[in-house]
């Protein structure tokens, strides 16, 4: 057996929601081992008390496949143990390679997971944790994105409900069913019969209280609201929708707290953040990019070793795939979403905060590429300036980047002077010199 192969014993962990399935490997002997056991907290516990009480000084490698954040963050606190958290496609690959039918059960998964660390632990990359203030960072940006998709789906329900019964409310709750004048209207008045029986001077007022002050507008709404014909006067319906969609107005006023907590948690987060210069030196990057930012890149600087491997790990480097005479590039599919989207977001962002890369982006447009392209392109030269930054340490400069590009002879330093920056560079006629 490989008595070179740096552990001593190399474990593969396939977990479900009720049982964990493990395959052990000494490997100076080559001897396995299998067992089943419970998942909570304390039968792992008591399950690696006893496997170190076994291999008292043994070096302890376990491979397991994402996602498995809680079981990572649970694994992580021992010490003795050295994670190495796969990409699932990594494993499938594996596994189909040995069984071409694709037959599957948890008991082999955990098999492969031993055997692929075993075989191949040089080509893959051990767990490294982020620091304390970096994760928990993430975590908040990372819910408070998940709150907002839920705020999300709970406006199109509310959406979709009142077209059932009262589709006047979606010109009068005005564009954004989420905000509090939207939410408050429906719980105030959630039929257009209890609207009309309400003076004009009460409607009048609660649109003052909320902000709403234009008086075309709220002539406008009045005029509408004496002429609407209800859709329907049957008591069961009206009822029973009004139930449903105050119901989801109440959850949208959680939400919508519940997202401002995270963002004021994310500011203060943010500031205190030993990165935080970096970050916030993004022209456009703003309150909510620029912590997303610094999250999808952490503060373990030998995460990436060069910016191409951050391009092709978030997803905005496309992919070549290349046999005898033909060659297909296409963007990149399997990628960390969340991670993709922030650099995506940004880099669109940044068009109207930096004349480089609205000079950029309009030349890439002018080749002829679709407005989601050129941002991908322009993400793809962000993040290596974004990476150089973040290894170095030091804050982005404007005017660094735009005499470097002066000195290179770029074709971009030549229309700098032509970009108006706060408008988009296809919707502005260029400065005639």
């Amino acid at each position: 057996m490989n008595t070179s192969h740096p552990f001593d014993l190399v474990i593969g962990l396939d977990r479900s929601d009720r049982k964990a399935d493990l395959h052990l490997i000494a490997t100076d002997t080559g001897q396995t081992h299998y067992q089943s056991l419970d998942t909570s907290p304390e039968n792992l516990h008591a399950w690696l008390a006893q496997l170190r009480l076994q291999y008292p000084q043994a070096r302890v490698a376990i491979c397991l496949e994402q996602p498995a954040g809680n079981l990572i963050a649970f694994l992580e606190t021992y010490s003795w143990i050295t994670l190495y958290a796969i990409n699932p496609i990594t494993l499938q690959k594996f596994r189909e390679a040995f069984v071409t039918s694709r037959a599957k059960d948890d008991h082999k998964d955990a098999r492969y997971l031993a055997e692929l660390l075993l075989t191949h632990h040089d080509k893959l990359k051990p767990w490294q944790p982020e620091d304390s203030p970096t994760r928990q960072l993430q975590q908040w940006v990372l819910h408070r994105r998940a709150v907002v998709d839920q705020c999300t789906g709970l406006t199109n329900r509310l959406q979709a409900l009142l077209k059932q019964y009262f589709p006047q409310a979606l010109h009068l709750c005005g564009e954004d069913l989420w905000r509090p004048l939207a939410t408050d209207f429906l719980l105030k008045w959630p039929t257009l019969q209890a609207l009309q029986k309400t003076s004009p001077g009460s409607i009048k007022e609660f649109y003052y209280l909320h902000g709403s002050r234009s008086q075309k507008l709220i002539a406008q709404r009045l005029q509408q609201i004496q002429k609407a014909v209800a859709l329907t006067d049957e008591i069961a319906l009206l009822d029973s929708y009004t139930l449903r969609v105050q119901l989801i107005c109440r959850e949208l006023k959680l939400v919508l707290k519940t997202i401002q907590e995270y963002e004021r948690k994310i500011a203060d987060g943010f500031a205190q953040h030993p990165d935080h210069e970096i970050f916030a030196s993004l022209p456009g990057a703003g309150p909510t990019l620029a912590p997303r930012l610094l999250a999808s890149l952490g503060s373990e600087r030998d995460r990436f070793a060069d910016a191409k491997s951050l391009q092709c790990y978030s997803g905005i480097a496309p992919v070549t795939k290349q046999s005898g005479g033909k060659c297909y590039v296409h963007r990149r599919y399997l990628c960390p979403k969340f991670f993709k989207q922030s650099f995506h977001e940004y880099a669109k962002e940044s068009i109207l905060h930096s004349r480089w890369a609205a000079a950029y982006y309009k030349q890439q447009r002018n080749k002829g590429c679709g407005h989601h392209i050129a941002v991908r392109a322009l993400a793809y030269k962000w993040q290596r300036i974004i990476w150089k930054c973040w290894q170095a340490r030091t804050a982005y400069k404007e005017e660094t980047y735009e005499a470097a590009l002066k000195k290179n002879g770029s074709a971009l330093a030549a229309v700098l002077g032509q970009i108006e920056l706060g408008k988009s560079p296809m919707k502005t006629r260029l400065k005639k010199s």
